[in-house]
């Protein structure tokens, strides 16, 4: 895969931050259907973009289109590479299925308390019973994929 970003995915990268500036003054002005059509043109676009386009890419070729062999094009797949090399020397990659047990623990946790909430006091919120829903089912699956993921038999 390349590593200079394609015009492309530098145009939806500039689109999906503008529709993004835009939410906060459509929020502000109360008009619904705009801030839904901008939140679907900002995660739209920035699923276009990937992620491959940084601030770096945009201000090393801006806008337009660039020849696979240009010296610009090389200077930045050498300087991603570097950047690219260094994060997997800092990062491990090791998996740690005790991260995904504590995980899981922190959603029960997250859960049963939602569910005390509701049984407890006097909130009539429908929103605790989903965000009980949601993390007692996402507590079992990490806890199950724990098991599945790891080597051990514990």
């Amino acid at each position: 895969m390349d590593l200079v970003p394609t015009r492309l995915e530098r145009i939806a990268a500039v689109v999906a931050v503008l529709a993004a500036l835009l939410l906060v003054p459509a929020a502000a002005l109360g008009s619904g259907i705009t801030v839904v059509v901008l939140l679907f043109v900002a995660f739209t676009c920035g699923t276009v973009a990937r992620a491959r386009t940084g601030l770096d890419g945009l201000l090393t070729f801006g806008l337009r289109s660039v020849p696979e062999d240009d010296p610009r094009a090389e200077r930045y797949r050498e300087r991603r590479e570097r950047e690219d090399d260094r994060i997997r020397e800092a990062v491990s990659f090791d998996y740690d299925p005790h991260l995904d047990r504590l995980l899981a623990i922190g959603l029960a946790l997250l859960g049963i308390g939602a569910l005390a909430a509701l049984a407890v006091g006097p909130v009539d919120d429908p929103r605790l019973l989903l965000v009980a829903l949601v993390a007692l089912n996402a507590a079992l699956i990490g806890y199950a994929a724990s098991y599945v993921g790891s080597d051990s038999d514990d």
